[in-house]
């Protein structure tokens, strides 16, 4: 990815861990840059119409992992393995439940496109007060 002469970096997000260059976003004072992978959107400011941001817990991942975790404590006594794999799938069912997805929004003239990212990141908040100041 490169910038045009007259385009300067305003801010960046790493989406899975510190200068991840696979998997960022880049705001310039032109366009907003989504890179994942193998492929590169790009995003011009004058476009957008909204972007957004929205958290959410999933509370039937939680109830299930709630439920095969207690199966698995009762299933220790008699076949250990089975119980201890059990706790272990229900508990880490639980814990993504919990932690939630936060699902970046971006609206623009030609349609919408989502991104996203497990939990609830505090630098991407940031990120998008950034831009959400550069639409403003």
């Amino acid at each position: 990815m490169k910038l045009a002469d007259d385009e300067t970096k305003v801010a960046e997000y790493y989406f899975k861990g510190l200068n991840d260059v696979s998997n960022m976003s880049i705001l310039t004072n032109r366009r907003l840059i989504v890179i994942y992978g193998n492929a590169e959107e790009s995003f011009p400011i004058s476009k957008i119409t909204a972007i957004r941001l929205l958290f959410h817990r999933s509370m039937t991942m939680i109830i299930i992992g709630i439920i095969i975790a207690l199966i698995g404590i009762a299933l220790i006594k008699g076949s250990p393995v089975v119980g201890i794999l059990g706790l272990a799938i229900g508990g880490a069912m639980a814990y993504f439940g919990i932690k939630g997805k936060t699902h970046l929004l971006i609206q623009q003239m030609g349609g919408d496109k989502k991104y996203v990212v497990r939990g609830k990141d505090q630098k991407l908040i940031e990120f998008i007060d950034a831009v959400n100041s550069k639409l403003s």
